[in-house]
Order: C-alpha cells, then sequence, then structure tokens
C-alpha cells in the first residue's frame, strides 16, 4: 500500500467505540503531529511532537501516539508521554447519554475491536465525578469493568472517589 493510500485510510477509518458516542464512528478520523514516521511493513506510524488523534466526540494527545494498523484498519492507538516530560498522555470520550469520560496517563493503549483501554503510570479516570486512580487502570468498555492495580510499593495504594449525586453536574477534567 502506498504512503499516500495509508494515510489517506487513516482519515477515513470508521472503526465501532462502545465508549463513543454513536455518530462518533461515521466522523472523520484525524492525527495532527510535528512529525511521522510511516513503516508499511508493520503497519504502524509513529506520530511525534503535540501529537492528537480526534474522531468525533474522541480526543486523544500526547507527545508521541503509535497507531497500528491491520489491513487498512486501526486496531490500536498508543499515546505516550515522553521520559522525563511533566505532562500525560490524555484521552476525552463522550459516551452516548452519559458525561464525557476523561483519562490520564504515562502511557494510554486503546484496542480498538476489543473495547478496552489500558492506562499505565500515574493512570486516571473521571467520569461523572467519579474518579478510579492507580498505577495501572484496565477499563474493558463493552463490560463496564475497571480494574485497578498499585505499583507494589509500600505506600502506593489504587483509589476510588464516588461523588454523590449533587456533585456530579460540573465534574471537570482530570489535570494533566
Amino acid at each position: 500500500m502506498s504512503l499516500i493510500r495509508l494515510l489517506l485510510s487513516l482519515l477515513i477509518l470508521n472503526h465501532g467505540q462502545a465508549v463513543a458516542l454513536s455518530t462518533d464512528r461515521d466522523q472523520p478520523f484525524l492525527v495532527e503531529a510535528e512529525s511521522a514516521t510511516v513503516n508499511e511493513k508493520s503497519g504502524t506510524t509513529v506520530y511525534r511532537g503535540n501529537v492528537t488523534v480526534n474522531q468525533g466526540s474522541m480526543n486523544i494527545s500526547s507527545d508521541e501516539i503509535e497507531i497500528i494498523t491491520s489491513e487498512g484498519v486501526v486496531v490500536q492507538i498508543i499515546a505516550r508521554s515522553e521520559a522525563g516530560s511533566g505532562r500525560l498522555a490524555r484521552l476525552e470520550q463522550q459516551p452516548d447519554g452519559e458525561q464525557p469520560v476523561f483519562a490520564n496517563a504515562r502511557t494510554i493503549s486503546y484496542f480498538i475491536s476489543e473495547e478496552r483501554v489500558h492506562l499505565t503510570g500515574n493512570a486516571k479516570v473521571i467520569q461523572a465525578g467519579d474518579e478510579f486512580t492507580g498505577e495501572m487502570v484496565y477499563y474493558d468498555v463493552a463490560s463496564g469493568i475497571v480494574n485497578l492495580t498499585s505499583s507494589g510499593e509500600r505506600d502506593d495504594r489504587i483509589k476510588i472517589r464516588y461523588n454523590t449525586r449533587s456533585n456530579t453536574a460540573n465534574p471537570g477534567s482530570p489535570d494533566p
């Protein structure tokens, strides 16, 4: 597949996302970055420098984002912050009929067809004011199950904060 066809296919991809607005999969897929390295053999493209990925209500931003394709279809998005960077990778999404989901971590791996999101390194997920924090957060979108793990260090523990109904009107987004 030529470089131009690969890049065009990335811009018009449709994929199912249960966590997203139902209309998101019909929206164009857009990546912006300062640079990119495309490996046609492996089906990977690595974007660097203030990278953003948008499709409908889904927004991912990070220092570096790798997009993995199989037969022209995006199967995984990996957002990473640079070593030593104070920034975390961020993901925002608007589910149908629910409040937005905000997530950040050193690395965010979004497995599109499996409908799973793995966050590692100072991971946090916020939705409707509820906050899940741990070294690793695994979110199975299809089943709605969230697994959290601490780093194993003595004072490191997972944290879950449940908000009361009166505090869910404006939950805000996680700190970068």
